[in-house]
This record gives structure tokens, sequence and C-alpha cells, in this order.
């Protein structure tokens, strides 16, 4: 269904809230988007993803590069790119007819990021966000430090598996754990990261592989970047999917490797992320893919 947009009167903008990585409302992760923020500065911006105080908040405005440009605010910081955001505003801008078709572009702070486009008779069922090629940025050799950090034991993590710092944009530091148990009992101590972790690295995705329809099941915490614990993180899953790849887990040659992650599950706010891992020039290139129902619209006064 196509929504029409129109700005309100005087200083108001209007807003919606969209469930995103899945297809059922109160799940997923939520996520506040501003359809059309012209006019609005940082400040206030900053100010409403505080007063909202999800994860994110997408601000959409006008671009000349790609179909739109989309900012992304957490309750402390803004993001240089992420994934649901991405995804739940690729739904919001498609309900008003602003991003037809089978692709699309949006002009994000790293750039402008490629989006595919799945339908089902013209109507929107997933988005695919291209994620590039993931990069390496550090290992962490303190394996019990950073275990008692999570509120484990060093035996909770994978013998043999490193514990990587990868980057499709920001920064996660990746920790591969035995099994769901020790996921479940995960507690961050984000101050027992300063020693060996710098700042800027401080978001963790801890993933235990699973039996059923998902291979990972997927656990984030961001307080560093103002998110105590996340439903579904896109962003960190371009990632994930990388280090499977190179770790074996997965076989991304040939025609590429598609996989299902779980997050949220622990927060009650169960999320399904796909994922597609393919090498290009012998390293994986990662897509993150989902859907977004949105639950609530209304106008900010400001």
């Amino acid at each position: 269904m196509t929504v029409e947009w129109r700005r309100m009167p005087g200083h108001r903008f209007e807003y919606e809230l969209w469930d995103v990585f899945t297809a059922r409302p109160l799940r997923g992760n939520p996520l506040a988007v501003v359809p059309d923020a012209a006019g609005m500065d940082d400040a206030s911006m900053q100010a409403l993803a505080r007063e909202f105080n999800l994860s994110e908040t997408a601000f959409v405005l006008p671009s000349e590069r790609a179909d739109a440009r989309a900012r992304y605010f957490t309750p402390a910081t803004e993001l240089p790119m992420a994934g649901h955001p991405t995804i739940g505003t690729a739904f919001a801008l498609d309900a008003r007819g602003r991003l037809p078709g089978a692709a699309g572009r949006l002009e994000l702070g790293v750039g402008v990021v490629g989006l595919r486009l799945e339908r089902r008779q013209e109507r929107l069922t997933r988005v695919w966000m291209d994620q590039g090629r993931p990069r390496r940025l550090a290992v962490v050799e303190q394996r019990g430090a950073a275990a008692g950090a999570l509120g484990l034991d060093e035996e909770d993590l994978v013998p043999g598996r490193p514990l990587e710092v990868v980057s499709a944009g920001v920064p996660f530091l990746l920790v591969p754990l035995r099994d769901l148990a020790a996921l479940a009992r995960l507690r961050l101590d984000l101050a027992a990261l300063t020693p060996f972790l710098p700042e800027r690295h401080r978001a963790v995705f801890a993933f235990a592989m699973a039996d059923g329809p998902a291979l990972v099941r997927c656990r984030m915490f961001g307080e560093a970047l103002g998110v105590v614990e996340d439903p579904a993180t896109g962003s960190a899953h371009g990632p994930l999917g990388a280090y499977l790849a190179w770790h074996g887990l997965i076989d991304a040659a040939g025609d590429g490797a598609t996989f299902v992650s779980q997050q949220g599950v622990e927060m009650g706010r169960a999320s399904e992320i796909h994922v597609r891992v393919r090498l290009e020039g012998g390293e994986p290139a990662v897509e993150v893919g989902g859907t977004a129902v949105r639950v609530a619209a209304g106008w900010l006064e400001l």
C-alpha cells in the first residue's frame, strides 16, 4: 500500500515506527523513521534519538547521488551505517512510492549503498543491503579477560577460533561461543574491556552455532554506542558472514552461501536476519536481508 506523504504545518515532522527483521509486529528491532527531515539540524536529530530511545532513529534527507540520504542516530551518537535502519528505511520509502522497482540506492555516512528489493505481486517482501567486503581490524589475544568481561569462562569460547574485530562500516568484536547455554548467560561488563580493546571497537557481537532453521544465534552489546543490548544488528551480520567464510563454517565458493541468523531471542524480541556470502577476488562479500512491518505513525512537534 502506498502512503501519501505531506509535511505537517509549522515545526512538525512526520514519523513512523517500524519493527525490522520480522514480519510480525512487536518483534524484531524497532526503528523510528522521520521520512522527511529536511530543515532539521544535527542537535535536534540527536535529541530525538534520545527521546525515542531505540537502538537507532533514521532521518531521511534528499540526495543528489541516490534515491535518498539517510542519517542514523543511536541515543548517544551518529553511526556511519547500520543494518536494521537501512532495511526499515527502505520499507518506509517503498510504502511512499519512493523506491520503485527491484533495486535502490541509499546515501549513508560510508557512501552510497546498494539495495536489492524482493517483491511478490509488486508487494515488497525483503530488502537486501550490500555490505561489501568486511575488513579484519584486530585479533584479541586476551581470551580469558574477554570471556570474563562477558561473565563467562574461557572454556565457553570455541577453542581454536579467534576473537576478531571486523567491520563492514561499524566495528564489532566477534566472539564465537561453544553453545546456546553460554550465549544465554552472557552479561557484558563494558569497563572490563577497557584494558585491551580500543573504545571505538567496544561493540561486542557474540554468537553460537544453532540447530534448526537458523544456522547461528547471536547477541549484540553496544553500550559504548548507547545501546545496552540490540535485538537485531544488521551491520554486525556482514562481519559475521565474512567470519564464518574465513574460518570454514560456511562454503562461500561458487554461487556462495545463504543462511539465517536469529537474534533478540533472550530479549523477547525474536529477529530473523538473512545473510548471503560469496567470494569476490578470494574474499567474502556479504549482503544482509530482512523484512519489516509498520506499527505506528504520527508527527513530532518541535
